[in-house]
């Protein structure tokens, strides 16, 4: 690299780079972060391809208030839920993003609606008439909307999809839930659980981040007693983190939550790249002019940087090959954040050393790490019986993600949603989608089966219940199904309108089946989904000529579906970055035995990946299942720069003596950046943040792990024949 010209003025180009840095941090507040798991699903897929068909007739996107009362069916309790959904929706149409509200007090008014001559469109003054017209409302929708004991219950508020939640909540839905009296009223929700996520992380990012970067600073003062020093290391990682963060901002993509960890990944990269920078130089500022030791750095040091940071890079672009949107837009966050790392490193540290005089350290040098070169055998023999162990591990790693864990337990919404699940028997809703011929749903036969169907689910399936439209009818026709398609007709006819809008089209050719779980864990809801699935395919085969089933679709479908593709793409990203990462390095040493001893590190820490997911009861998840490609992009820095110093040194001295001066020389900015991480990704807890918390727990010790297995692994191997190895390949 030609660096004279950035050198000539080295504060100019440090105000250049800032004013770069600022104009494009601006553009942070724009970062988009989602936790609708919906959206980690790829487009072409089934259930999804199924969901936006059922949308096109039908809103199924919707958030909840829960109700807490004395007693739900309570004439005051009712006329307040009925107040709250008029609040709500106080006018037919879309433009506010709410479609329609449903609960037991807006079934009861429509009831009341249609009760012939002396009905009305609303809540009757009168307990004993309330408790009559709760007898017409089908047990199976009082159960979904009720608890059996009346003390609780809920609003659905049905949205368009591209509904803006956050203004709904914020300036409608919060204000109304305050202000009542007989009740109390709680948003929750799907909707309200992604947009509150997403509140949540964002109060906490900044505090979190601050405290990280007062650990960080604290540590490596403590390391070098000097602030010049420890705000020349720190640099690089600020303008990467601004650059990054800013660059995000200005991609038209949504991000996971757990793309905030790109800030601890940031802060080891930015601190490691620095280190040995800065290291190296002062190794020469006594011996040469600071201009020449510089200059001499970067051609020595900057190149194994930059050979780490193409290697990083290497192994975070297996994340653009996932199917899942937010994986994909997380590897393209680290894809940047790594450039920027490195190109802030390559500006800033040579500039801020020319600017500012940091005062020389003590020279560290761990010789007692020499001593590894002697007891190679037994070296290999321990990673080779820990590997072993880890293999043997691997069929208790589980898999596991459900949207309930990809959200913090601790937040209000989350509590009362558990709550419902646990008193409703409900929180994974589904839908199944019955398509006719144009009333093909009037006839009776159809509606017979339907009814065998939706029984068999709700006795024969644990933790399922169905309701659909056929409920409804029996209900309005003394618990019979009409005979004919003409009194099936005249009963659907006499409808309230609320059922109309939730199970049936304006042609009469297409239904919905209501099916309700509770959140429970991922295999028993796998359980679920595949007992419902295998019903729906016996009675496709039965209905004939009648209609068509569709599969179970929603929250219940997607989490199995999510779950079933976590262990291909983690495979699938473990192999692509091996293969690339290994490609680069022999691109850059030009060494096919460099280039291999180098991997050897890498493949050791995937061996030892199993254990850790076991040891730390960690699931592989939507979150965790990307650490592979993060512990081979991140990992392979510590390698990359032995193996660089190795053979830099191998030229001037024996193969057993370069091996012991990487070792010696290496090994504490190697451990100082990983230190230096670990305390700044303790303030990480403080967001209490179960999902992101398990991320960064196993990235820290994927990234301890892979410092050591590269010091120790690639002390046994350089060392062989007492460095003739290494000898002969130079």
């Amino acid at each position: 690299m030609q660096y004279d010209l950035l050198l000539k003025k080295p504060k100019l180009t440090i105000l250049i780079f800032t004013i770069i840095t600022l104009i494009i941090s601006l553009q942070a507040v724009n970062v988009v972060i989602t936790s609708d798991i919906e959206v980690y699903m790829p487009s072409e897929q089934p259930s999804v391809q199924l969901l936006n068909k059922i949308r096109k007739e039908w809103p199924i996107d919707s958030l909840m208030i829960y109700i807490e009362a004395n007693n739900i069916t309570d004439i005051s309790s009712l006329k307040e839920m009925d107040s709250i959904e008029t609040a709500m929706n106080p006018s037919e149409g879309v433009e506010d993003g709410v479609v329609y509200t449903a609960s037991i007090a807006s079934l009861i008014k429509d009831t009341n609606a249609n009760i012939p001559v002396i009905g009305k469109d609303e809540i009757p003054n009168n307990q004993q008439y309330v408790n009559l017209l709760m007898k017409f409302i089908p047990d199976e929708m009082k159960n979904m909307l009720i608890s059996p004991d009346y003390e609780n219950g809920v609003i659905i508020v049905t949205t368009t999809k591209d509904a803006d939640v956050d203004t709904l909540l914020e300036e409608n839905i919060y204000p109304i839930v305050e202000s009542t009296h007989k009740i109390k009223a709680f948003p929750t929700g799907m909707l309200t659980l992604y947009k509150e996520t997403i509140d949540w992380i964002m109060e906490r990012i900044y505090n979190v981040g601050l405290i990280s970067l007062l650990i960080l600073l604290i540590v490596l003062y403590i390391f070098h007693r000097d602030m010049k020093t420890v705000l020349i290391i720190i640099a690089p990682v600020l303008y990467s983190v601004a650059l990054t963060f800013g660059t995000m901002g200005l991609l038209p993509v949504e991000f996971a939550p757990t793309v905030v960890a790109v800030l601890p990944l940031l802060a080891a990269l930015g601190v490691a790249y620095s280190l040995h920078m800065i290291n190296y130089f002062m190794e020469l500022v006594d011996k040469m002019k600071r201009r020449d030791a510089i200059k001499k750095t970067i051609n020595t040091t900057g190149k194994a940087v930059f050979l780490s940071a193409i290697t990083t890079i290497v192994g975070f672009a297996s994340l653009l090959t996932s199917d899942m949107p937010p994986i994909e837009n997380m590897g393209l966050a680290f894809f940047i954040g790594v450039l920027y790392c490195f190109i802030s490193t390559m500006i800033l540290i040579p500039c801020l050393l020319l600017v500012f005089h940091p005062k020389k350290r003590i020279e560290m040098k761990w010789n007692s790490l020499t001593n590894l070169t002697r007891y190679r055998k037994q070296i290999l023999m321990i990673l080779a019986m820990v590997s072993l162990i880890s293999i043997a591990s691997i069929p208790n790693v589980s898999t596991r993600t459900s949207v309930w864990e990809m959200m913090p337990s601790k937040m209000e919404s989350h509590v009362f949603m558990r709550e419902y699940s646990d008193k409703f028997n409900a929180g994974q809703s589904g839908v199944i989608l019955v398509e006719t011929s144009p009333e093909g749903i009037l006839e009776p036969k159809l509606l017979e089966k339907l009814d065998e169907m939706e029984k068999i689910i709700n006795t024969g399936v644990e933790n399922a219940s169905a309701y659909s439209i056929v409920d409804v009818v029996k209900r309005l026709n003394a618990g019979r199904i009409p005979k004919t398609k003409e009194e099936v007709e005249s009963v659907i006819n006499r409808l309230p309108e609320k059922y109309s809008v939730l199970m049936l089209n304006e042609n009469f050719n297409k239904t919905l089946i209501y099916v309700e779980m509770p959140i429970m864990p991922v295999k028993e809801t796998k359980r679920g989904v595949s007992s419902v699935n295998q019903i729906i395919r016996q009675y496709n085969g039965e209905i004939g000529g009648y209609g068509k089933i569709s599969q179970l679709a929603g929250l219940a479908a997607i989490t199995v579906e999510l779950n079933e593709m976590l262990m291909r793409q983690q495979i699938q990203f473990m192999f692509i970055s091996i293969i690339l990462v290994y490609l680069c390095l022999l691109l850059v040493f030009r060494s096919f035995k460099y280039a291999s001893f180098t991997m050897m590190p890498i493949l050791l820490l995937l061996i030892w990946q199993p254990s850790m997911f076991v040891l730390l009861q960690i699931p592989l998840s939507i979150s965790t299942m990307t650490v592979s490609s993060i512990a081979i992009g991140v990992g392979i820095d510590f390698a990359v720069h032995i193996t660089e110093r190795v053979r830099e040194e191998v030229k001037r001295v024996s193969g057993l003596k370069a091996i012991k001066i990487a070792l010696s020389r290496k090994s504490p900015s190697l451990a100082e950046a990983t230190i230096a991480l670990i305390g700044g990704s303790i303030p990480i807890f403080l967001m209490e943040y179960e999902m992101i918390t398990q991320f960064i727990i196993l990235i820290l010790f994927m990234l301890v792990f892979a410092c050591i297995s590269s010091i120790l692994s690639l002390a046994s191997v350089y060392s062989a024949g007492n460095g003739k190895l290494i000898e002969k390949i130079r």
